[in-house]
Order: C-alpha cells, then structure tokens, then sequence
C-alpha cells in the first residue's frame, strides 16, 4: 500500500508531544528535519495535511525504529533474566 504523500508520512517530520498526567500525547502538528529546507521555513510548526516536494516515505525509519525497539526489549531481558538468577543466587 502506498502512503499517501503528508508531512506526517514523511521521514523528516518531527511529530510534537504535550505531556499529560501520565503520558506523552501526539499533537497533530511538528516540524522538518530535512537540512536542504531552508531553516527559515523548517522552524515553523507544520501542519500534517500537506507536504512539499522534499517528501519521502517513513516506512523505513518505522522498520528500523520497530528492529531497535525488539533488540532493547531482548536485551532488557537478558539482563532482567541475570539479575533473577543472582537474587535467587542469595536466598
């Protein structure tokens, strides 16, 4: 399926948050991260609804960002699972 062409849906928008009593929530607007848009314009908070002719997808900066997330998860795990055997080690 091909993504349809949106700040939102762009590997250089940068999505703002606000935070709330217990989390972080998504705002409907960031900014771009792309250097070659001049400073002037990028700045500025974007709206999601449109996007420029520097658009790429965000498909693989999602792939990559969701392989990161699974190999630190893993990982937590591998050291929650030491430390387990070390507390039990000592009763």
């Amino acid at each position: 399926m091909e993504q349809e062409k949106r700040c939102e849906n762009c590997k250089y928008f940068l999505v703002h948050y606000i935070k709330g009593k217990i989390s972080f929530n998504k705002l409907f607007e960031g900014h771009c991260t792309n250097g070659e848009i001049p400073w002037k314009i990028r700045k500025n908070d974007v709206q999601d609804k449109h996007c420029c002719e520097k658009w790429e997808s965000n498909e693989f900066v999602k792939t990559k960002r969701k392989e990161s997330i699974i190999r630190v998860i893993t990982d937590m795990r591998s050291t929650l699972l030491k430390i387990e055997e070390l507390l039990s080690d000592e009763s």
